[in-house]
């Protein structure tokens, strides 16, 4: 909308042209100032007319005549105007006042005060419709000379009165602004929420009575911290390192089928929370015989104090593989094999081939360790079963444990030779890349189970075990109900092993029967668990005394 305004605003005023164009017979136009007409075309006052049919359109110039000559057709003049006419036969105005001027055409003229192209007198413009302008309207919603306010309305109470004043707005409780003496409003008046039903602020809680109030993130009912909720009624915050002894265990009752049953059975991924669960991704689990693995609640029959030998470290499940098969457990969730069954038992049908783990070869090791002993198996594992994922070290964190048991039939025959099974926990980290899982100086493999048994170059179960090393052999009663009777296999043994916190870790379980397919071995594995202390070096004096430390890197009995 264009909006003009003159006489008492100051502005200039020029003459307005009255422009008016009829459509008629092309052949039959006549433009003339007056009702009188010379015949040869020319009034007395100099304005052309030309008549030639009964259609009239009248032009008044703000300009003379600038003389004659010939138009388009050469029939008649040309007069030099400062409007043209239109052709359209229509006049583009409503009121055509009489010095020319028209109101509500837009362009300020004649008399007018104002104008705003409509002659609307009723709307929201100052211009009314004569083109002056109007006086101050309240409730139009425009605020204009003499007006504090203008809502749009003409009703008292809402903070611009009925005359556009403006209002002292009474405080209302409840309506969600805090007006007047209103110390809060919540827009409720649900009291003991902060914010009381007569909008004054709630008294503080009362901490440690038991009901969480509106200030209260907690309130066990007691003044003591540490224990979830603080005294002042916060939860206790998470330590910088989660405990292991904090973390969620989920290995109750779990389906073989789940793919997350292999890892969950190590106590990994039982939550999505960071402060209850091990994360893991990545996760990969490779047998093809259902059977070359089992989760158990025990294995074995041997008990001391009443509970199985071999029974879970964590939780209440652990994860059973083999170069063999496995026997399914029995209604307990307990393993259990006949009396030296593992020297019968091979061939699994997993993969034969004598490729190591996936992107990795035994001279990737850094512990140098790992290689001669692949050597020595003639760099061919048979009955190959391994699984991995990859997590990364919590805040705080300085370390990892995996505990684990390890057994073979191989032992005592065929010890120092090819026939070298093994068992290999692989660590992928910028720190360090390679086998953990080491006994003594080896790794764990049935050569590296000698020493833990017998002195003797060549052992055999007619000379006494060394019961110094953390296992048993030949017919140790902690061997039965295992098959590896007359065979050795360690207890529970721990690695603990040094990571930085917020490193990318990726770990890797293998088992393979080396150079043949018969005669199995098998590894038990549980609790998987970030440490909040580094585990101390090896050559420290805590761990090269008769009773080595429990928190010793690398292999250790643990408490």
């Amino acid at each position: 909308m264009n909006l003009h305004v003159s006489g008492s605003l100051g502005f200039g005023l020029s003459a307005l042209l009255l422009l008016a164009g009829c459509t008629g017979d092309d052949s039959s136009t006549t433009a003339s100032s007056a009702t009188d007409s010379d015949s040869d075309g020319t009034d007395s006052n100099g304005t052309m007319t030309s008549t030639t049919g009964t259609t009239t359109a009248t032009t008044t110039a703000s300009t003379s005549m600038s003389g004659t000559g010939t138009d388009s057709d050469g029939t008649g003049t040309s007069t030099s105007t400062s409007e043209s006419e239109s052709d359209s036969g229509t006049d583009s105005t409503t009121t055509d006042t009489t010095d020319g001027n028209v109101c509500g055409d837009g362009i300020l003229g004649g008399d007018e005060q104002c104008d705003d192209g409509d002659m609307n007198g009723s709307d929201r413009s100052i211009c009314d419709e004569d083109c002056m302008i109007k006086g101050a309207v309240c409730g139009n919603g425009v605020e204009e000379s003499g007006e504090e306010c203008d809502d749009g309305n003409n009703d008292d109470g809402d903070g611009c009165s009925a005359d556009c004043k403006t209002e002292m707005q009474m405080a209302v409780c409840g309506d969600g602004v805090i007006g007047g003496d209103e110390e809060c409003d919540d827009g409720n008046d649900v009291p003991a929420d902060g914010c009381e039903n007569d909008c004054t602020v709630s008294p503080p809680g009362e901490c440690g009575n038991g009901e969480v109030e509106w200030d209260e993130l907690c309130d066990d009912g007691n003044d003591v911290n540490g224990d979830g909720c603080e005294a002042n009624c916060t939860p206790t915050p998470l330590p910088a390192c989660q405990e292991p002894e904090m973390y969620e265990s989920c290995d109750g009752s779990l389906d073989k089928n789940d793919p997350m049953a292999p890892f969950q059975a190590l106590g990994l991924a039982c939550s999505d929370k960071i402060n209850e669960a091990i994360l893991i991704s990545n996760t990969s689990f490779n047998s093809n015989n259902i059977n070359a693995w089992q989760i158990a609640k025990g294995f074995g029959t041997y008990q001391e104090m009443g509970e199985l030998l071999y029974s879970a470290r964590e939780g209440e499940s652990f994860l059973m593989l083999s170069s063999g098969v496995i026997s399914a457990p029995n209604g307990q969730g307990i393993v259990t094999e006949t009396a030296g069954s593992q020297t019968g038992n091979g061939n699994n049908n997993n993969d034969d081939s004598d490729s190591f783990l996936p992107g990795y070869t035994p001279a990737d090791d850094q512990s140098g360790v790992l290689q001669p002993q692949w050597t020595k198996g003639n760099s061919n594992p048979n009955d190959k079963i391994w699984l991995s994922f990859k997590t990364v070290v919590p805040t705080g964190a300085q370390g990892y444990a995996i505990d684990f048991a390890f057994f073979s039939s191989e032992w005592p025959v065929y010890h120092d030779t090819s026939f070298n099974d093994l068992f290999v926990a692989w660590q992928v980290a910028e720190e360090f890349t390679g086998n953990i899982s080491t006994i003594g100086d080896l790794p764990t493999t049935i050569t590296a189970l000698n020493p833990h048994w017998t002195a003797d170059n060549n052992p055999s179960c007619g000379n006494p075990p060394d019961t110094d090393g953390p296992g048993f052999s030949c017919n140790e009663p902690q061997l039965a109900g295992t098959g590896f009777e007359g065979h050795a296999g360690t207890t529970w043994v721990r690695i603990n092993q040094p990571i930085m916190e917020g490193a990318d870790l990726e770990v890797f379980f293998f088992v393979a029967d080396m150079a043949d397919s018969i005669l199995a071995t098998g590894v038990l594995l549980d609790r998987f668990r970030f440490s909040c202390t580094e585990c101390i070096p090896a050559d420290d004096p805590q761990c090269t005394g008769e009773v080595p430390s429990p928190d010793c890197c690398g292999v250790v009995l643990p408490m």
